[in-house]
């Protein structure tokens, strides 16, 4: 009898750190989707060329302090691409996508 309780603790502790490690995992997994920034480093200000993927950049920051009506930034989430979030839209489409990241 007392074997039986001792294999009933063993099994129930098992099943909580399988639990608790199975939890862990998906909130790592969930750690690691991040969205990625993109700055805007063209002075092309033509009509499309905010649409241009070419004319976008994730590893400069260009000073957002440099006047125009011109995008500073793109915040593209896990999942989506760049491509995706500007691909076909004019530059007044693309400036309101994130109106509050333009340069002044």
């Amino acid at each position: 009898m007392k074997h039986l309780q001792l294999i009933k603790t063993h099994f129930m502790l098992a099943a909580a750190l399988l639990t608790a490690g199975v939890t862990m995992s998906y909130k790592v997994a969930e750690e690691k989707a991040a969205e990625t920034v993109y700055y805007y480093n063209s002075n092309d200000v033509s009509e499309g060329a905010f649409a241009t993927v070419g004319n976008w950049s994730s590893s400069i920051s260009p000073s957002c302090l440099t006047s125009g009506n011109r995008p500073c930034k793109m915040v593209v989430p896990d999942g989506t691409s760049l491509s995706d979030q500007i691909g076909g839209k004019t530059n007044d489409e693309v400036l309101d996508i994130h109106p509050d990241e333009r340069r002044p």
